[in-house]
């Protein structure tokens, strides 16, 4: 039985059914991350942890800006965390770039075809960053779902770490939605469809046609295209009428006529598409046709010259008095069954040409739309037992539903059927001689009943619905399910979930159809307990009051599963109750029909078909009430809300805040001399190159910034002509060192008034202390800058003694300490010597209160020389990577290479030719290896695709541009 998967502790994606359609989203009791993990292919918790917060980004890893499916997926996903507040409302930042670019607390997204994930499925490694890695789109889209129902689970932004994949065990994992006898909103299909991307379901069966409405309409110029034009409108169509088998107090629809205009169709596929799911329409024929049959007759009696061309003929309804059934009966108040239910499919006939034509334009929208590939004939339920008057027997139905199939194949559908014909000898009743129906080998089968008899306890071919055998007739298991076609398991044992009461005249008066003591159906097994206890996508044996053995459903037959929603009584619940769910007291026992939670026992199935082996129901049930609704939900029936996505912007190697900060404080010139403002300007200018640069290091930026600190102390203020005070103006920045005062810094002003306020810039290695002769305002930057303020003297000099601590700063040193060369490995003698003593002279350096921030600096200055004069031996020297900035350069514009190299390449050539005004920069990777960096740029002055050689000193490599 199922999949022989080996379970480590694993996880998958679930919901909790709340109580009300407006009940908030985030779960108010956290579950263990191993009890989510259980539920999926594998789970191993480690000891790291990772913290979600404002400063954490969706770190995108590509080469270039990230596009289509994959953009719009981040931004989804980018959306529906801020819709949680995860980790506040605010969307977080998308970047793209080098995976190694990415920082602690990164959401990494990682599309990998070459992972070897199989389709949909994913990996999640939570550690310092978070990393979802897939091989396609739609298993991105699950894997940062799931990362999001952790944090909804934990109901915190912190996770411990570990590493978990999953892949979905059914390739197709379809919802259908009876959207024909019931109407329901815009809104709501659009949610729904929400909902069941967030369960893991990939599918939705759009059933708009059936016994009682047709309820889209597709007809509306206003979205004709090049590709869907159609030559007639039969928006006529749309509408409801309750079924004549329909029982009081049910027949009043309170939305009777209603159906979804041209306009909201395309918002619901529009939906479909930001989702991930795929759309298949369902038009069911020649049977479940009641209303149309009769709606095309009574458009006859408004309109007796009503004609439609289809395939380049024109058909005159008055040919056949507007009577499509296959009756010949008209005159019906209501489309009663079984008259109205099928209709005249015999070759050349009006209601076979109507109907052809209606499939033609549903399947040229969908595709224009949707993209859809799949189409969902129904030709079920066929019955031509109703009259005498019967106008074609069963031989026409294989051609009928043949010349459909292949007019869709033209159209790049596949279609797919129920099973009730397929093998079946049970309808051929007319004939002497019973015979096996000969229907196109692609066809795929929705298996929804078996022919078992639960009344004799027989297998019985003369009842309703028959077997699709997978023995055939000839007992061999050679030719399991008719030659081997694509199955769909629907069976409405434990897949459907029906809006429907019993008559007053079966054993079970009164009862609803969803109730497990109604053995009326076979629905009864369609609890959420049982459909996770009992079933599985293989599995389309029935269950109940009888036995059924049925072999599993070969795996590679197998395209997928169904959960089924039909609404045989439209009014039975509203919109708002399908969601939420109704409580029922028609039983022994009270019982309250979630379809939801039934929906979600199914889809972990289809993920994991024998999860049930390893966790329990209860268990199931736990993990899942601790999450909600799809992000961003309201209310089933309002639209979502979900804050605006932004756009991606390309990630930096380091940070690059501090500098930016600096930079957007830029001093105006004011009073300063023109000499000591130029220079600072060139110093902001330089700078800014800097900041702008997306691979520059930490170094880089940190030498900016100081850079940008002692041109801001480097300022001088013009003198004025006259000195109303003719006096001048000491500030003396002091400190004690080993109990000495030192002076560090004296800042000379002309004053011109009686009152002064004068900036005074940071000095790394020094904290503000106390100030003597006037008061001293610190700014918020914390940096140590602030205002010496106060009243000049009279006459003579004012002086103002500002005092400081010894701080010296370190943090540098210790970095090159962090990441220091601990064997000579394959670097020159020579080099490493120098290299080794200037390591030594600071490992060996002690910082007392009496060190002073010059000393700190030249120990660093000597180990950053002695580390990027090292040389590797001759023979190592090589070209570690050659990085693109676009795959493909635009013509006119420049070329872009990073070029990283071992550190003792002294030239680059490309093509032979020497970069003169190309120097590569030593840098210490955080690895401890250290590596020189080129960066060439180069114009793109043709188009085509050219291949050069990088030639770095011994070593060689070819790259391939490619400018359009």
């Amino acid at each position: 039985m199922k999949k022989n998967t080996k379970r480590i502790v694993a996880f998958f994606i679930l919901i909790a059914l709340v109580v009300s359609c407006i009940m908030p989203t985030i779960p108010t009791k956290a579950a263990a991350q191993s009890s989510l993990g259980e539920l999926a292919d594998a789970y191993v918790a480690n000891s790291s942890s990772f913290t979600l917060s404002t400063s954490s980004r969706f770190f995108v890893v590509a080469n270039s800006e990230p596009a289509g499916e994959l953009l719009q997926t981040v931004q989804l996903v980018q959306q529906q965390f801020a819709a949680d507040g995860r980790p506040s409302s605010t969307t977080l930042e998308i970047v793209w770039g080098p995976e190694n670019w990415a920082r602690e607390g990164d959401i990494v997204v990682k599309l990998d075809s070459s992972s070897g994930i199989a389709a949909e499925g994913y990996s999640i490694d939570v550690s310092e960053t978070a990393t979802v890695t897939a091989s396609d789109v739609d298993g991105l889209l699950y894997g940062l779902n799931m990362l999001q129902k952790y944090f909804r689970a934990a109901d915190s932004n912190k996770l411990t770490g570990f590493t978990s994949s999953d892949t979905p065990d059914t390739k197709e994992r379809t919802v259908m939605l009876d959207c024909a006898r019931k109407y329901y909103t815009k809104e709501w299909i659009c949610n729904f469809i929400r909902e069941i991307s967030w369960m893991g379901y990939n599918t939705i069966e759009l059933h708009f046609s059936e016994d009682g409405g047709f309820r889209m309409d597709f007809w509306d110029p206003a979205y004709y295209t090049d590709n869907y034009s159609p030559e007639n409108d039969f928006s006529w169509i749309c509408g409801s009428q309750v079924q004549s088998w329909v029982k009081d107090p049910y027949r009043n629809d309170p939305d009777a006529g209603k159906f979804l205009t041209t306009a909201e169709v395309v918002e619901i596929l529009k939906t479909a598409k930001e989702y991930h799911i795929d759309v298949i329409p369902s038009f069911d024929s020649p049977a479940h046709m009641d209303y149309l049959s009769w709606k095309f007759e009574q458009n006859y009696k408004s309109n007796t010259s009503y004609s439609f061309t289809y395939d380049g003929t024109t058909y005159k309804a008055s040919s056949t008095s507007g009577c499509i059934n296959y009756t010949g009966k008209t005159g019906e108040s209501t489309p009663t069954w079984p008259y109205y239910t099928t209709i005249d499919i015999t070759d050349g006939t009006m209601a076979k040409a109507f109907v052809f034509a209606l499939y033609e334009d549903i399947a040229d929208f969908f595709k224009e739309y949707a993209g859809s590939t799949d189409f969902a004939i129904g030709a079920d339920e066929v019955n031509l037992t109703a009259s005498s008057a019967i106008k074609w027997d069963y031989s026409a139905f294989p051609g009928y539903v043949n010349e459909l199939n292949r007019m869709l194949n033209d159209k790049s559908y596949t279609c797919r059927m129920f099973n009730d014909f397929i093998g079946s000898t049970t309808y051929n009743q007319s004939s002497s001689s019973k015979a096996v129906y000969d229907f196109d080998d692609n066809i795929e089968i929705m298996y929804w009943n078996s022919d078992f008899n639960p009344t004799t306890g027989k297998w019985d071919e003369n009842i309703w619905h028959v077997k699709f055998f997978w023995e055939n007739n000839t007992g061999s298991t050679d030719n399991w399910g008719d030659g081997g076609r694509t199955l769909y398991n629907c069976i409405q044992t434990n897949c459907y979930y029906v809006l429907r009461v019993a008559a007053s005249t079966t054993n079970y008066p009164n009862m609803d159809a969803r109730n497990p003591e109604n053995y009326n159906w076979t629905f009864y097994h369609s609890t959420e307990e049982d459909i996770y206890n009992e079933w599985y996508p293989a599995d389309i044996s029935e269950k109940g009051l009888y036995t059924e053995n049925a072999a599993d459903v070969p795996a590679d037959q197998l395209g997928g599963a169904y959960f089924l929603i039909w609404n045989d009584y439209a009014s039975l619940n509203t919109e708002a109750e399908v969601w939420n769910g109704v409580k029922d007291n028609t039983g022994t026992s009270s019982y309250t029909y979630s379809l939801l939670n039934r929906m979600w026992s199914s889809t972990i199935k289809m993920w994991n078909s024998d999860v049930n082996s390893t966790v329990d129901f209860d268990g199931f049930a736990t993990v899942r009430d601790n999450f909600g609704y799809f992000p961003g939900y309201i209310s089933c029936s309002e639209a979502a809300s979900l804050p605006t996505a932004t756009n991606p912007t390309q990630a930096y190697l380091a940070d690059h805040s501090e500098l930016t900060a600096a930079l957007a404080n830029k001093i105006k010139k004011g009073d300063y001399t023109e000499e000591s403002y130029s220079e600072y300007e060139a110093v902001y200018a330089e700078a800014e190159t800097v900041n702008a640069k997306y691979d520059a290091t930490a170094d880089e930026l940190a030498a900016q910034v100081q850079a940008l600190k002692s041109a801001e102390a480097a300022l001088v203020v013009e003198k004025e002509e006259e000195d109303t005070y003719n006096t001048n103006l000491i500030i003396e920045c002091k400190t004690i060192v080993n109990g000495e005062e030192k002076v560090i810094k004296t800042v000379k002003a002309d004053a011109s008034d009686s009152k002064f306020n004068v900036y005074l810039r940071p000095m790394v290695g020094y904290e503000y202390e106390s100030i003597e002769g006037a008061r001293y305002e610190a700014l918020p930057s914390k940096d140590g800058s602030g205002f010496v303020g106060g009243t000049m003297k009279a006459s003579g000099t004012t002086l103002v003694t500002v005092w400081y601590a010894n701080v010296p700063n370190i943090n540098r040193l210790q970095d090159l300490l962090g990441y220091a060369l601990n064997e000579q490995g394959n670097y020159t003698d020579g080099s490493w010597s120098v290299y080794a003593n200037a390591l030594n002279s600071a490992k060996v350096f002690n910082v007392t209160d009496t060190t002073m921030q010059s000393h700190i600096d030249a120990i660093v200055a000597s180990l950053e020389s002695a580390q990027s004069m090292l040389t590797m031996e001759a023979s190592e020297t090589k070209i570690i990577e050659i990085e693109k900035v676009s795959e493909t350069a635009r013509l006119g514009k420049q070329v872009g290479l990073k070029i990283t190299t071992t550190p003792d390449v002294s030239t680059l050539k490309i093509d032979g030719e020497e970069l003169t005004l190309c120097t590569g920069k030593v840098q210490t990777l955080k690895t401890g290896e250290t590596v020189k960096i080129w960066l060439v740029n180069f114009d793109a002055d043709e188009e085509g695709t050219f291949s050069y050689d990088v030639h770095a000193g011994t070593a060689s490599e070819k790259v391939e541009i490619t400018v359009k």
